[in-house]
């Protein structure tokens, strides 16, 4: 049976350069080839080598030959100006380039990288290569002439003849493709070539183009195109589907320009070509960087002298402990050819000290290291909190180190800038971020494919309405709309466009330009990777997790408010009952536990009947442990006896050893070290071993061999290691055995939790010791978070804490707080219009005196318009009330700079300017600076001290500062209207001004329509409850048992 090679070929990974090229997933077409019996494929994305690895895994798996190609962009030539910078031609060219080796893997990915080049000019609307780059290939790189937009069709006199002179003297690695589209010009070109290829006997080869799976999925394409406004012109007419060998024979056939003998060799050459092509495997080892040469002894070395000068270590532990633990932990680094990623962590940490930068205590299972504790690496003790080593690194198990730390914003900026700008100040060291792909969901293309259908906009929303939670859409809706779903179908999950993982960094001492390959994005400064986080995982590429935790950022700066040194797990006593209690009541600003859910149970779960429960099931009750063990609660595989737990009841095993191991999870296994210790202090079995086994209990794999086995040997070790029976031990492991198989699959980490549950309760420790000092961080770290804002402020009401509006001399550009009156000034920069500058200059003047608001307006350091609208919130309130302020301003914006004024447009009494006019003529008056001064200080004397209305006030504070802060107990029963929804019976949300609260009510419609009133009026209003109704299937009105809030009466105020 015929078949051929597809090699011009595009996925939806197309998208990424060009809009919207293909809705097709790449392993819809190796499906599709693999089921024709092909045995060999490439994929040629426009401009890039998006995903190259994961197809080359997939196609080699479907039992193919994976080809790497890509379809470039050629500029002539990139010509700079008189300034140097590049001059913008649009002439961009295709080309396909395919490797022949591993070698020209690589070459090929440099071009690319190069291509995304957006300084020099390589980038222009896409990713662009120059033709001389493609005339210096090597014999590593086959090139193909590509469609209608190749250089020699597209290209100039010039170009083509360069082109046509390299296709000759390389035509053991050239072809001139044709192409099947049963269009003229197509046709036209394809006898070009033909004719060229009888003149200089470059070969021919027949490339597809293919855009899409099958008609549907061309269909599918189009209406994609149509919902975005995209229409490829030059491809009308063309057929773009896959094609089966005797599909593409008829194609041409039916195309009929070509003889059969030619159509058949140019169709045959495209297996010569495959065969032309070396299969080549990957290099899966690790690939730490390496930043020292000799890192073994660096390592020790290191060990070593942080061991010598830890602030803690020594005194806690007999250093022969320490020693056989460091031994221990070493050899397995060694083993697992890790050392040179510990050193990398421990570069980076120890720069981050150099520069003020302190991350989290921990994330992840690394908390198990020592010797990560030792570096600095981490700032949990591994033996302090019994943490499990072989959860970070087993040495049967060779995978890549991970360690993820989290930075507060500010630091976490910081460290991505070192480490993607400054390549950790290591010459051989190369980063970049990594790539994501944007794909379009359910509900998108609902609306993609309404709009292309020309479908309402309402009805189109109503549709994206109706998707589930899951992604789905019910039976009844689909059938209902059989065409919108075909195609939603189709384009759902097509990529769209490129990213970068917020969080992850490349960091590699190999060529990553030609291993991986790069690319750009017109939003960031910074190489990307190619290759996704899972590919670069699967190859052992070191990736750096550089994530984002606010809390930290509110401990650091808590500390600092406070003058103390940073709290850590170090050096804060973890069992202070009064900060737990403080906690158990109140979990504002508690890491994890800050929901409504979490709160309530943490109430119970800590109460001081399970507390004193828990402490004499444990000769060494942790409080943190019991913590974290409350933490794993809360996840929903939990639930079955989640309650038990809060209401102290503990499960009996009938084995007092697995009793008293199991305490700090009252009897149950919630943590996965839990599993690893079980197997070893039970089972006998090796700590790595114990690794092993819980991973592949938590993955499904050997499940059967496993659990007999866990059986076999607990009743063997258990029976001779205590003092039970092996009957009794036969009783006990049976349940056992589905607490850990239920176990293994959601079970939590004490690795984690442990340094989590750190940050939870440093934070309390701080909210009860240093209140006003965390809650000033907190309100500076959470600025732009609304909810935050409002449940900070809640609890600084109250303890006791007064949030006081902004207010000259107090107010700098963050949150301020004051000692002495146990309150705290909120910043100027979170004020819409306002900046840090301004808010500093201001602040600057705190001490400076003034005669009066002229005074100061004459070193205002701001805009008129920022003037108005601090004004407006009361800013400049010890100069007098809002309104006066707001006239002095329009005064002296008229005179302050004048030094004449007009007689006949004079609008100030005649004897006051007469008093400071420095002279007169028949026209005007003439005044020195001093005298202008004066004159003024005399004119807003007069003004009298009044403020704007109460209504211009609180649409001030909304608009400017996101929120309303004004309250005064006297306006009882009156607020404000912030928003109204008259659709039904018109509901209301209403800021109360007594109280600084917001409620919601309801007002009937005809006591509404009475006296209407809108968003931003002030009511005089009383309330009552009454039951909630809805209507029943039959469209009668039934009460429900929960109550709300409507308007008995009201009156609108006018003014107030």
């Amino acid at each position: 049976m015929s078949n051929y090679t597809v090699f011009h070929l595009h996925s939806d990974m197309s998208n990424g350069v060009t809009n919207i090229d293909s809705v097709t997933k790449f392993q819809e077409y190796i499906n599709r080839a693999a089921e024709l019996g092909m045995t060999a494929l490439a994929f040629s994305e426009h401009g890039s080598v998006f995903g190259w690895y994961e197809k080359k895994e997939c196609i080699e798996k479907a039992g193919m030959k994976y080809i790497h190609a890509e379809e470039f962009y050629v500029t002539e030539k990139i010509e700079l100006d008189e300034s140097g910078s590049p001059i913008k031609l649009r002439d961009n060219m295709h080309c396909v380039l395919i490797a022949k080796n591993f070698d020209g893997v690589k070459e090929i990915n440099r071009l690319a990288t190069k291509s995304f080049n957006r300084k020099d000019g390589h980038y222009y609307y896409a990713p662009r290569i120059e033709l001389q780059d493609l005339l210096n290939t090597s014999d590593n790189v086959i090139v193909s002439s590509a469609c209608l937009g190749g250089i020699l069709n597209r290209g100039n006199e010039e170009a083509q003849k360069k082109f046509l002179k390299f296709l000759m003297q390389n035509k053991h690695r050239c072809f001139l493709e044709l192409q099947h589209h049963d269009v003229e010009d197509q046709k036209v070109y394809n006898l070009k070539l033909v004719e060229l290829h009888n003149k200089y006997g470059v070969p021919i080869i027949a490339g597809t183009d293919t855009h899409s799976l099958n008609e549907e999925h061309a269909k599918g394409r189009k209406i994609l195109q149509l919902s975005k406004n995209i229409h490829f012109g030059e491809e009308d007419g063309w057929d773009l589907t896959f094609k089966s060998y005797d599909e593409l024979c008829e194609a041409y056939k039916k195309q009929g320009v070509l003889s059969k003998e030619i159509y058949l060799e140019a169709i045959e050459n495209t297996n010569r070509m495959a065969n032309m092509v070396e299969e080549f495997e990957m290099d899966k080892h690790t690939k730490y960087p390496h930043i020292y040469d000799n890192s073994e002894r660096t390592f020790k070395d290191k060990i070593n002298k942080a061991y010598k000068n830890h602030p803690y270590l020594r005194d806690r532990y007999p250093k022969a402990e320490v020693v056989k633990k460091v031994q221990e932990e070493f050899a397995v680094y060694k083993k697992m050819g890790s050392i040179d990623f510990m050193l990398l962590e421990t570069y980076l940490r120890e720069w981050e000290k150099k520069n003020g930068i302190q991350c989290g205590y921990s994330r992840g299972s690394v908390s198990g290291s020592l010797i990560a504790y030792i570096l600095g690496i981490t700032q949990m003790d591994s033996i302090k909190f019994n943490l499990n080593f072989f959860r970070f690194a087993n040495p049967d198990r060779v995978t890549n180190a991970d360690i993820d730390t989290d930075y507060c914003s500010k630091d976490r900026e910081k460290v991505k800038y070192f480490l993607l700008h400054d390549k950790l100040d290591l010459p051989n060291i190369k980063t970049s971020e990594i790539i994501t792909f944007n794909t379009i969901a359910t509900k998108g293309a609902i609306k993609d494919v309404c709009r292309a259908l020309n479908i309402s906009l309402d009805e189109a929303q109503s549709l994206s309405d109706s998707v589930l939670p899951d992604g789905t859409v019910d039976d009844s809706i689909r059938k209902k709309y059989p065409e919108v779903f075909e195609y939603v179908d189709i384009v759902s999950g097509t990529i769209v466009s490129i990213g970068s993982h917020p969080s992850g960094v490349l960091v590699s001492d190999k060529e990553i330009e030609a291993d991986v390959g790069l690319c750009s994005l017109s939003t960031s400064d910074y190489p990307v990777s190619m290759l996704d986080m899972h590919s670069l995982d699967t190859l052992f590429y070191v990736k750096l997790d550089i994530l984002g935790l606010d809390n930290i950022g509110v401990i650091n700066e808590c500390c600092k408010l406070a003058g103390i040194k940073r709290l850590t797990p170090d050096n804060v006593d973890l069992q202070d009952e009064n900060v737990w209690r403080s906690i158990r009541e109140d979990t504002t600003l508690i890491f994890q536990w800050e929901s409504d859910s979490a709160a309530a149970y943490l109430k119970r779960f800590m109460s001081d009947e399970v507390i004193t429960k828990a402490k004499a099931r444990s000769n060494d009750f942790s409080y943190i442990k019991w913590f974290s063990f409350g933490n794993g609660l809360l996840r929903p595989a939990c639930a079955s006896y989640r309650d038990e737990v809060a209401d102290g009841i503990f499960y009996d095993n009938g084995f007092k050893e697995l009793n008293d191991f199991l305490a700090p999870e009252a009897g149950r296994v919630c943590m996965q070290e839990t599993i690893m210790q079980f197997l070893v202090k039970f089972c006998g079995y090796s700590n790595a071993e114990s690794d092993n086994v819980r991973r592949g209990i938590a993955k499904k794999k050997g499940t059967e061999q496993l659990l007999p086995e866990i059986e076999k040997r607990f009743i063997d070790y258990s029976s001779t290691h205590y003092n039970i029976t092996r009957e009794k031990c036969q009783e006990v492991i049976k349940p056992f055995l589905q607490i850990i198989l239920a176990a293994s699959s959601y079970a939590f980490s004490w690795n984690h939790s442990d340094s989590y549950s750190c940050i939870g309760y440093i934070s309390g420790y701080l909210r009860y010791y240093y209140p006003l000092e965390f809650l000033t961080a907190a309100f500076n770290t959470f600025t732009d978070k609304e909810d935050k804002i409002v449940s900070i402020t809640e609890y600084a009401n109250k303890i006791g804490i007064k949030i006081l509006p902004p207010k000259f001399r107090h107010s700098r550009s963050g949150y301020q707080m004051d000692k002495e009156n146990n309150s705290i000034y909120k910043g100027l920069e979170s004020i819409k219009f306002m900046n840090e500058d301004v808010s500093e200059q201001l602040y600057a003047l705190r001490d400076q005196q003034f005669n009066s608001f002229v005074d100061f307006l004459n070193v205002f350091p701001g805009n008129s318009r920022q003037r108005e609208i601090l004004i407006k919130l009361g800013y400049f309130e010890e100069f007098g009330k809002t309104l006066k302020l707001l006239k002095i301003c329009d005064l002296y914006d008229m005179y302050n700079s004048k030094k004449q004024l007009k007689k006949d447009k004079l609008n100030l009494p005649l004897e006051l300017v007469q008093k400071y006019a420095t002279s007169e003529t028949a026209k005007q008056f003439r005044f020195e600076p001093e005298a202008m001064n004066a004159m003024l200080q005399e004119v807003v004397s007069l003004i009298p001290d009044t403020d704007i209305p109460l209504r211009t006030r609180l649409e001030a504070e909304a608009e400017y500062l996101g929120y309303i802060s004004y309250a005064n107990p006297k306006l009882q029963n009156v607020g404000f209207v912030v928003d109204l929804n008259t659709k039904y019976s018109p509901k209301a949300q209403i800021y109360m001004l007594d109280t600084g609260s917001t409620i919601t009510v309801k007002v009937t419609k005809s006591l509404y329509q009475k006296s209407p009133f809108d968003s931003g009026a002030i009511l005089k209003f009383y309330t009552e409850e009454r039951q909630k109704s809805t209507k029943n299937e039959n469209g009668e009105w039934v009460k429900l048992p929960e109550k709300e809030l409507w308007i008995k009466n009201y009156v609108v105020k006018i003014e107030l």
